[in-house]
């Protein structure tokens, strides 16, 4: 009887997963979700940009290689996908930003990065809403207006750019432009746009106002 007992326990014992099992089972359940959720993310930016923000879910699930409902389980709205592209392109901002902080060329780093930003707005009207978008995580908002302002002073401190303007200027010049160029889009080609930037970037530069005055 112990025996038959003992057998029908260590045969029981044998089915039951270790608990180093479980773990690596929840492991790999949350990397294959990390996965889908940076499929699906890395799909819908490809769409937002080549085909706007109208296009269904659907459409993004096929370009993912996931189903609809995997969407949906991760992003429980079109609206919370817009918002979590959007972020994910002001971390990059961020990270980019805090890149070039320490370059030893502080001006060309300033104006690299303002340029780029504005060519994605140019080139991509997702990506202006990004910017101009009011997100739910703030953290990530004050992050990216905190590594810009960084390369902004740095430009400021090699007398790069003009003292009189903040970030908050710098932001409202950029959306300002941005809005222009998106309301004129179908009488504004790449050469034009191109000689608006140099105008903006002219004013923005460092002028030194006791040799002006003199």
């Amino acid at each position: 009887m112990i025996d038959k007992e003992h057998s029908v326990n260590k045969a029981y014992t044998t089915l039951q997963p270790s608990n180093s099992s479980l773990v690596n089972n929840s492991k790999s359940l949350r990397a294959d979700a990390k996965q889908n959720r940076e499929q699906i993310l890395d799909a819908a930016y490809k769409i937002f940009v080549e085909k706007g923000l109208s296009i269904p879910i659907s459409e993004i699930a096929r370009e993912a290689g996931v189903g609809i409902g995997t969407v949906y389980r991760h992003f429980p709205s079109k609206e919370a996908l817009l918002e979590a592209v959007y972020l994910s392109y002001k971390q990059q901002l961020t990270e980019e930003a805090k890149s070039l902080v320490n370059n030893t060329d502080p001006g060309k780093a300033f104006f690299d990065f303002f340029i780029g930003i504005m060519e994605d707005g140019f080139n991509n009207k997702a990506l202006k809403d990004a910017l101009n978008t009011k997100m739910t995580n703030s953290d990530v908002l004050h992050d990216f207006q905190s590594a810009f302002a960084a390369l902004l002073i740095r430009a400021q401190q090699a007398k790069v750019v003009r003292e009189d303007i903040d970030i908050k200027d710098l932001i409202n010049i950029m959306m300002g432009f941005l809005h222009a160029v998106e309301q004129r889009r179908d009488n504004l080609d790449i050469s034009r746009f191109n000689k608006l930037i140099s105008i903006v970037t002219d004013g923005l530069h460092y002028k030194d106002t006791i040799n002006k005055s003199t």
